[in-house]
């Protein structure tokens, strides 16, 4: 058996490079690393184009302080026209590297750190098993992130329970929803299925590529897999961000789809946003965190607006790090 790695990548440089790097120190050697750059402005375009342009199938990666050169692996790069997302990146990716002959394809962002050891402990894990699915273990600042594999609580309305920590004591166990950090999928799966809904751009389109494949399989996770996700913690992150809207659009979408009721389903929703939106008006009147309130407040109403749409990708109005969205931010109204 032989797999793959697919990175998408967006404006991380620094991350990429330490992330390539622990790609090519596995124990056993992907069959091919394929990069999506999802039209990065800070570089990482010219340093992946010189990558491969240097041969040794391509040159290493290069050590940050060494000499030493990393040994040679097959690279695929692509550059995408604009940022399409995780959800669009790795649909690209998968629909390049499911025409090759390999067995599995890992995917990963350019924030997750493999450790040398992950991919063999994957291989030998699933070898001669019926899954075709499987993933490793994330931890985020020395402990385990639960909730990156997850199992469906509710069908109807689409609820969703962590694996507990005491699960991670044993070699494996299986569950339903994983994210794409270090999960890896068996290509003959892919080609049936098809790829993850680009239209989506950020946030479920993982969950909804895990659901289609539930009847088909399980996901095993193999608990002495580890990868380390340099992301920022909980503590750190804004407690609402433009990303809330795509995880709120692209989790009704996927209700609609997946649910035992959608009818019921759909109520629910409706109850519960305009629960929220209530309550973050209040809260803005009595002067409680009116920044962040009026911010949440203007996505559950968006989203609102909008449930009975399909997702369509990008939203002008949701654009990481655009001047809408700091008005959002602010408690000001959308143009």
């Amino acid at each position: 058996m032989d797999a793959g790695v697919i990175i998408v990548t967006y404006n991380r440089i620094n991350l990429l490079k330490e992330c390539l790097e622990c790609a090519a120190r596995q124990t056993v050697p992907f069959s091919g690393i394929c990069v999506v750059d999802n039209a990065s402005t800070d570089g990482t375009g010219d340093f992946l184009d010189k990558l491969a342009a240097e041969g040794l199938r391509p040159a290493g990666v290069i050590s940050a302080g060494s000499d030493n050169v990393l040994p040679a692996l097959p690279l695929t790069v692509f550059h995408l026209d604009k940022n399409y997302g995780g959800a669009g990146g790795f649909a690209c990716g998968l629909k390049l590297m499911a025409r090759e002959n390999c067995d599995w394809l890992l995917l990963i962002d350019d924030d997750a750190m493999l450790r040398p050891d992950y991919l063999e402990r994957l291989l030998k894990a699933v070898d001669k098993t019926g899954y075709l699915a499987c993933s490793g273990t994330v931890e985020a600042g020395g402990a385990i992130d639960l909730l990156h594999r997850r199992r469906l609580a509710n069908r109807c309305l689409m609820t969703y329970r962590p694996v507990t920590a005491g699960e991670y004591r044993s070699d494996t166990f299986s569950y339903d929803i994983g994210t794409f950090c270090g999960l890896m999928l068996k290509t003959d799966m892919i080609r049936q299925i098809g790829f993850p809904k680009s239209e989506y751009f950020i946030w479920f389109d993982d969950t909804e590529y895990c659901l289609r494949f539930r009847k088909l399989s399980s996901i095993l996770n193999v608990n002495g897999a580890v990868l380390d996700h340099k992301t920022a913690p909980a503590s750190q992150t804004a407690p609402v961000s433009w990303k809330n809207y795509y995880g709120f659009r692209n989790s009704i979408d996927i209700g609609k789809t997946y649910s035992s009721c959608p009818t019921v389903y759909m109520a629910y929703i409706l109850v519960n946003h305009l629960a929220h939106i209530l309550i973050d008006t209040i809260g803005i009147a009595v002067g409680s965190r009116r920044q962040e309130r009026a911010y949440r407040r203007q996505i559950y109403t968006d989203v609102l607006r909008g449930m009975r749409k399909k997702p369509q990708g990008k939203d002008p109005r949701y654009l990481p790090g655009s001047a809408a969205a700091a008005r959002a931010a602010k408690g000001e109204k959308h143009d």
